[in-house]
């Protein structure tokens, strides 16, 4: 009898990007749970349950979170110049 180690983590989604998200934990069919909100910073806290074979999707998502934090600090720099 084989039992699959699943891991837990929590990621914390911009509000922006969470339908992308979402698309991407139903294709991989990732157990997930939304456990938090913050509406101050339009966040959603949410818990994913996984596999080892399904790793590099969670690495999928984390990238698409950097790289979206990236561009909003990236978009909000340019803001600051502008102010100037």
């Amino acid at each position: 009898m084989s039992s699959k180690l699943i891991t837990k983590k929590e990621l914390s989604i911009p509000a922006a990007i969470i339908t992308e998200v979402a698309e991407v934990l139903l294709e991989n069919e990732i157990n997930n749970d939304i456990i938090g909100a913050d509406t101050e910073i339009d966040e959603v806290l949410i818990e994913v349950q996984f596999e080892r074979e399904q790793r590099d999707v969670i690495h999928q998502i984390v990238d698409m979170i950097s790289d979206y934090q990236e561009t909003e600090e990236e978009d909000d720099g340019e803001d600051d110049d502008e102010e100037d």
